[in-house]
């Protein structure tokens, strides 16, 4: 049987429209001169926090909302879902040959979720995304990341943000105007924000070629902050896809 297509994505679309979207996504990658690394998936809803205390206080039991509507249904355990979507996620990539080090982020207390691992090289590192992409997003990818001495390419694959995007229109797809459900989406996570974050502490960045990516003082870091909702992003057709000159 088929896998259902983007099932931690799913899960997290749900639980952020519960939460009435605040929701950022960190990706933070670390290349040594040698070619290992460390790679980290963040999904930050500490925002939503204060949020769902007052609703819980307004429906207290996760009991559902009247009638009008008025009062956010909100589960009793929103955040269970995705925490073991996150636990399955560790499991697929803990016996990859290059990975090691892998932790799962769970922290319920400040509503933040994901996976860190360690990677011993580039291959390493795409062995184990091409695994996540496919078992947990039903994407066939088979290298996101590039590196070399002197350059480094973030390929315009594996885009989370994206794929965000797509799942959270499904999860609110209930409307019976595609474009008005698409447009509500817009509205609710107008603030959602993907970060690529890729740390070279043995180089410096010359050149970067991706519009928005901004380089640290140090020359060290660079910092590309996407978000999948924002008209302006969307009409400059803004990508993950990134190609570093490094020194």
């Amino acid at each position: 049987m088929k896998k259902i297509k983007n099932l931690f994505f799913m899960a997290l679309a749900a639980t952020a429209l519960s939460l009435t979207g605040c929701l950022h996504i960190i990706e933070e990658v670390t290349f040594r001169k040698s070619g290992a690394g460390a790679y980290k998936m963040t999904v930050d809803m500490s925002e939503a926090k204060g949020m769902l205390e007052m609703f819980k206080g307004m429906n207290p039991g996760g009991e559902n909302a009247d009638s009008t509507g008025t009062v956010p249904a909100i589960p009793e355990n929103p955040m269970g879902q995705l925490g073991q979507q996150m636990s399955d996620v560790t499991n697929s990539i803990k016996n990859i040959q290059g990975i090691s080090n892998v932790i799962e982020i769970n922290d319920t207390i400040a509503f933040k979720f994901g996976y860190s691992f360690d990677f011993g090289d580039v291959a390493a590192l795409n062995r184990a995304l091409k695994i996540l992409n496919k078992e947990k997003y039903d994407s066939k990818v088979d290298e996101v990341y590039k590196f070399s001495d002197k350059s480094f390419e973030r390929l315009g694959v594996g885009d989370l943000g994206a794929e965000m995007k797509k799942s959270m229109g499904d999860a609110g797809g209930a409307s019976e105007d595609p474009m008005m459900g698409m447009e509500m989406m817009g509205s609710l996570f107008k603030s959602m924000s993907y970060d690529q974050v890729y740390h070279f502490p043995d180089r410096v960045i010359k050149k970067n070629s991706n519009k928005i990516g901004e380089i640290s003082e140090d020359k060290h870091t660079l910092t590309v902050k996407i978000k999948p909702f924002d008209e302006d992003q969307q009409k400059e057709k803004v990508s993950v896809a990134t190609v570093l000159k490094l020194k």
